[in-house]
């Protein structure tokens, strides 16, 4: 059976977190393919996690065979896609 998160055209991003309680919670976050037609850009401090949501955001999109072009400076998402399959 497949996974809610293995759709095609869906981005899974991981899930729910209330802020008030710190817990994690079961509802899924979801990124609708269609809705990357655009540019995007992703900001934020130092170790708030943006290499990761890009990294993961480039994933989904290669899995859905969305085409995508990268500027990244300092080089650490393109290290890591080269060793994605």
């Amino acid at each position: 059976m497949q996974q809610p998160f293995e759709k095609v055209g869906a981005f899974y991003i991981g899930k729910e977190y209330d802020l008030d309680t710190g817990e994690r919670l079961d509802d899924l976050v979801m990124y609708d393919a269609r809705d990357l037609t655009t540019h995007a850009v992703v900001v934020g401090m130092t170790g708030s996690g943006k290499t990761g949501l890009c990294i993961d955001i480039l994933e989904e999109a290669a899995i859905d065979h969305v085409p995508a072009i990268i500027i990244d400076p300092k080089g650490d998402i393109t290290n890591l896609l080269l060793t994605f399959p």
